[in-house]
């Protein structure tokens, strides 16, 4: 596996603008950190090692900074480093396992080299660090992708007003209706990528944003991404007053994949259903190639609260 080439690839297929320039930015400082270990290895002279690890530094600084630049949606130049990681750490922003990254490179790598002129790092050391550093860009890199289609989404005006019966209809029925009206109407302009996490983190972003366009109208609706609760961290929460309804997003390339999915997404959202304030959940199945959708209620003791949408098959899903 090539994590630069991966990484690469990540930036290249991002939408335009200054976060591009800094996160290959980010890629030279990997780039030259891979030649210090490689010299590290064939010269008499360890202290290459550690010369990795203030590339890294120099790494993960600038991923952060891109983050803060698109997550915030602030130009990062005034901004301490420290500042950044305090508002990034603190402000819910970054999901947990990008979360978790940070935290492991921040605390291993970046302060003990920071706090401590004397430090040497040795070989295994830092070819930890460049594999924690690039992981860490490559998988920010997806949620920066997420944030920017979220953005562009929920800039949108909404498509049409709502009736005053959708206003004041029960929060379950109206979200289900709006995650249905975005699976038969969303294009992805920039097509499939290479990776399918990358597409995953894009169409949940425009999924977000098409429903904070959407319920806008409603002052009293919010719509949140990467809510974290006790047993897992949810793909969407939109929340009216004390009410939550989760939506869990599933992306399927072959729509014979459909039934796995359901019952994957069904597996979960059976957890968040204990959690306070949730009171139903929407199940959304999206085909990449065109479909047609159906909307049906969960089975059993979920079928009050739980709607799954799925492309239309003669077989059943669940």
């Amino acid at each position: 596996m090539d994590i630069q080439s991966i990484f690469e690839k990540k930036i290249s297929e991002l939408p335009d603008g200054p976060h591009v320039d800094g996160l290959r930015a980010v890629k030279t400082h990997i780039d030259a950190a891979v030649r210090h270990f490689l010299r590290g290895q064939s010269e008499p002279d360890e202290t290459l090692f550690t010369d990795v690890i203030f590339r890294c530094n120099q790494a993960f600084e600038g991923s952060i900074k891109e983050a803060y630049r698109v997550l915030a949606g602030k130009d990062p130049k005034k901004v301490r480093p420290y500042d950044i990681e305090q508002f990034l750490a603190s402000n819910n922003l970054l999901r947990k396992k990008v979360l978790d990254q940070f935290v492991n490179y921040r605390q291993e790598w970046r302060n003990p080299s920071a706090h401590d002129y004397t430090i040497d790092f040795d070989e295994d050391e830092a070819l930890i660090a460049i594999v924690s550093v690039t992981v860490f860009a490559i998988v920010l890199t997806d949620q920066i992708d997420g944030k920017i289609a979220f953005t562009a989404a929920a800039s949108a005006p909404p498509s049409q007003d709502l009736s005053p019966a959708e206003k004041k209809a029960p929060l379950l029925e109206l979200v289900t209706n709006k995650a249905r009206e975005f699976a038969c109407t969303h294009i992805d302009i920039a097509g499939p990528t290479n990776s399918h996490a990358h597409d995953y983190y894009r169409l949940e972003g425009a999924l977000a944003g098409f429903l904070s366009a959407e319920l806008s109208i409603l002052s009293d609706v919010s719509v949140e991404q990467n809510s974290k609760f006790a047993s897992s961290e949810a793909d969407i929460v939109v929340r009216r007053g004390s009410e939550k309804i989760i939506v869990e997003l599933k992306r399927v390339i072959n729509k014979s994949n459909v039934k796995t999915m359901v019952q994957r997404a069904m597996t979960q959202v059976a957890l968040y259903l204990h959690e306070d304030d949730v009171v139903g959940a929407v199940v959304l199945v999206y085909a990449t190639e065109g479909a047609e959708y159906d909307t049906y209620p969960g089975v059993g003791a979920l079928s009050k609260i739980v709607r799954i949408i799925s492309p239309k098959s003669n077989a059943k899903v669940i």
